[in-house]
């Protein structure tokens, strides 16, 4: 009677812990995403958020203006919109390269709106908002005024920038 008595407690064992199973079912929350765009500038990688995007133009004919602010390259006409272009690279202490292999991304933040110089877009992903961090501790020079948290990509960890900490910097 032992192996019976054994069996019995083994099958109330696996009930148990089926019921309490069935009770602790999780529920699948969807998370909050976001679409985060990241581009290349100079030898480093950064990340803007999606919705501050609202194209990617091929390099385009920049046309000078005399008298603007070294980090404004001059204007283009994006469908006969004027748009000013702003060197990215300024503002991240990155070096000023060959712009006719660059790329124009159209930002827009609220009333502001304005070509940003980029090299390349590396990839658009989805997000959950959780995976944002803070910025890195260790960031430091010109682009930690523009970061407002650090995105896990490619094995890397990229700053991740804020349009609107962009455009309090321009002054015309």
């Amino acid at each position: 009677m032992a192996a019976s008595d054994e069996q019995l407690r083994s099958e109330l064992i696996l009930d148990h812990l089926k019921r309490r199973q069935r009770s602790e079912e999780v529920v699948d929350i969807e998370e909050e995403r976001v679409k985060i765009v990241i581009f290349s500038s100079g030898r480093n990688r950064y990340a803007f958020y999606g919705s501050s995007i609202r194209e990617i133009l091929s390099a385009c004919e920049i046309s000078w203006v005399p008298s603007l602010p070294v980090y404004i390259l001059g204007l283009i006409s994006v469908r006969g919109d004027i748009e000013s272009v702003i060197d990215i690279r300024y503002f991240l202490g990155e070096e000023r390269e060959d712009l006719r292999k660059s790329h124009i991304a159209i930002v827009v933040c609220g009333d502001f709106h304005s070509g940003v110089l980029i090299d390349s877009i590396d990839d658009v992903v989805d997000i959950p908002v959780s995976e944002i961090e803070p910025p890195l501790s260790t960031l430091g020079g010109a682009v930690l005024d523009l970061v407002v948290g650090g995105i896990k990509h490619g094995g890397n960890t990229l700053a991740l920038l804020d349009i609107g900490k962009l455009a309090s910097k321009i002054a015309l």
